[in-house]
Order: structure tokens, then C-alpha cells, then sequence
């Protein structure tokens, strides 16, 4: 489990570097605007190993003078990678994009206590941005392990009556962190 997480973590860190570059490849988590087919750039005929994957980016941009910032809320970016998630096109394609929704969802949540913890900490930031990195490493790892909960409790979104226990959850969490939402 441990080896696999790590593995993720290394892949996630790749692909963020990859594509963090291009704009056109990131979709910025909204409260209003969802996923849909067209953002996912693969589309299949054929299970994987499920009916869709989607690759998400929790990334930063603070510099040393930002320990005088207030709000970190449009220095932490929480995206959706088109060109690194996939979709089958073949079957049940609503409940994949709830399903994707979900994990970004998810997400945001992660990164709305990274943008919280970067507020908590902001002094930090006069001694330099080390700890930023492990903050972020920190809330990635979270969001990882809370992935793979979801995943089991919800039989990747197909258990029905979790996949709505899970939805009220998270829209509570969110509506807990809305200071620290991007909008803000």
C-alpha cells in the first residue's frame, strides 16, 4: 500500500511538472461549471481497470514577500488534467463524471486546507519556502490516501446510497473552508 502510494505521489509529481506548462490542459475546480466528456482529452471503448480516470493538480505560487499576503487563495490552483484523464465512452458515462466530479471535489478540499494552512503559517514564509513544499506534499498525500477511502467505500462511485453519503460530506467540507476557496 505504502509502495503504491509512493508510486502515485511520483507520478503525480511528474505529471505536474509536465503539465503545469500548458493552460489549455488544466480545467480550474468551480463551484458551478462540472465536469463533462469533453474535458477528458482520451476517450476509450474498452474497461480499464474503471470507466474513467482523472489527474488532478494541487499546485503553488508563493514567493518570499507573500508572508505579508492575507489571502494564499489564488496562489494555490486546484486543476483537472485533460490530457491525462480518460473516460470510456461505451458505458454509463453520467456516473463516471459524478464519479470524476467526486475526486475533484475531493480535491479542492485539500487544497482548501493548503491555502488554510498557508494562511495559519504566513510568518513561516520570512524564514523561506521550504516548508511550503512539505505543506503541499502534506495535502497531496491526503488527498491520495482520501482517494483511495472513497474508491472503497463507493466501489469507485457505482454504490449508490455511499456515492450520496460521500456527496453530502464533501459539500459540507467545502461549505466548512468556503474562506478558502479560490473565488474568495
Amino acid at each position: 500500500m505504502k509502495k503504491n502510494i509512493t508510486l502515485f505521489l511520483v507520478l503525480l509529481q511528474t505529471l505536474t511538472i509536465v503539465f503545469a506548462q500548458n493552460d489549455n490542459e488544466r480545467l480550474r475546480w468551480s463551484p458551478t461549471r462540472k465536469l463533462t466528456i469533453s474535458d477528458f482529452a482520451i476517450k476509450t471503448k474498452q474497461v480499464e481497470t474503471t470507466t474513467s480516470f482523472g489527474q488532478f493538480y494541487i499546485g503553488f505560487k508563493v514567493k518570499g514577500f507573500d508572508f505579508m499576503t492575507k489571502n494564499f487563495n489564488k496562489k494555490v490552483d486546484n486543476f483537472f488534467i485533460k490530457s491525462a484523464s480518460w473516460i470510456d465512452t461505451t458505458i454509463n458515462i453520467d456516473q463516471s463524471l459524478i464519479y470524476q466530479q467526486t475526486l475533484f471535489d475531493i480535491s479542492e478540499i485539500y487544497t482548501r486546507q493548503f491555502r488554510k494552512a498557508l494562511h495559519d503559517n504566513r510568518k513561516k514564509i520570512i524564514s523561506g519556502t521550504n516548508f511550503i513544499e512539505e505543506l503541499n506534499q502534506k495535502y497531496i498525500t491526503d488527498f491520495s490516501k482520501r482517494r483511495i477511502e472513497y474508491d472503497k467505500q463507493t466501489k469507485f462511485g457505482t454504490d449508490i446510497a455511499k456515492q450520496k453519503e460521500w456527496e453530502i460530506q464533501i459539500q459540507k467540507e467545502l461549505f466548512d473552508l468556503s474562506d478558502f476557496s479560490y473565488e474568495k
